[in-house]
């Protein structure tokens, strides 16, 4: 149960219809009303009735709205308790490297001139951060990949490079002292490599994709979901990985890892700004995108 649908609930109890609680709430209208219709799913019980004439709250439905305003003034009070001022919130879904390399200077930053504005961050890889923008749980979300998705408006805001990141051993420390190094060096080498859903997998498919070769010319080690877990592995000489160099610059400067750029083929990698075309997006929300899209300069 999402404060989002107890919101969406409330609103069309308050307003009596869907048009009016998605105008208060700056959504649409389908979107207010997929987010009663997965409530009622969760409950398991019907809890308006609408037809083309009007709106008709059930008996279930006046028990849940008595608790579902109580609990949102709960968290309203909570909110206003701790900071001492009413908050504008923002809920977002951040993949891997946005939410732990990116977001945290973002909101530092963002959080010193808008003192107003509080968030609520969830992680998952890129499709499911996706998903959430387009099932409504979430305002926007900051992913590594451009799915193409039409219900979506995708907005560049970061680069990074993606790069080879390799135990420290005498093999690499040779390595790294050559003038020219290609992937073909690496090709035989152990390689760790993420799961699908991934923004880095998605990037180092297309890499290559664009050089000729394919995963079953990989000498693959290990498929991992978790980048922390992937970068302890290097550290202990399980294999090489492709990453983004923001994710690893960090084990670089302690010389745990050594980084290889990737040859000239390998395009930069972007991050985006993703929310739903189908959302009326509230005025701190669209305020919060446009310094993000700002922050930095690509």
């Amino acid at each position: 149960m999402e404060f989002k649908q107890l919101e969406a609930f409330v609103a069309v109890v308050d307003y009596g219809s869907f048009s009016e609680a998605a105008r208060k709430l700056y959504l649409t209208q389908p979107t207010i009303s997929a987010h009663v219709r997965s409530l009622e799913e969760e409950l398991h019980t019907k809890l308006i009735i609408r037809t083309t004439k009007k709106t008709t709250i059930t008996t279930k439905g006046y028990q849940l709205y008595d608790s579902a305003a109580r609990m949102l003034e709960i968290r309203n009070h909570l909110l206003e308790n701790f900071t001492g001022v009413q908050k504008h919130m923002i809920d977002l879904a951040a993949s891997t490297i946005p939410s732990s390399y990116l977001l945290p200077e973002i909101l530092a930053s963002y959080g010193k001139s808008h003192p107003d504005t509080y968030f609520h961050s969830l992680q998952a890889d890129s499709a499911e951060s996706i998903n959430r923008v387009l099932d409504g749980t979430v305002d926007l979300a900051l992913v590594g990949q451009n799915t193409r998705d039409e219900s979506c408006v995708f907005l560049p805001f970061c680069q990074d490079e993606m790069v080879i990141a390799t135990p420290v051993t005498r093999h690499y420390l040779e390595l790294q002292q050559r003038e020219s190094v290609t992937f073909e060096d690496f090709i035989k080498d152990p390689i760790i490599i993420r799961e699908k859903g991934s923004g880095t997998k998605k990037e180092m498919d297309i890499f290559l994709e664009k050089i000729g070769i394919t995963s079953s010319d990989l000498n693959v080690i290990a498929r991992m979901n978790d980048l922390e877990s992937i970068k302890k592995s290097i550290v202990n000489g399980l294999g090489i990985s492709i990453l983004s160099a923001r994710s690893a610059i960090d084990l670089q400067k302690t010389k745990q890892i050594l980084l290889f750029p990737l040859e000239e083929s390998a395009h930069k990698r972007t991050f985006y700004i993703v929310y739903s075309k189908n959302r009326i997006l509230k005025p701190h929300v669209r305020q919060f995108i446009h310094f993000v899209r700002d922050f930095y300069i690509i």
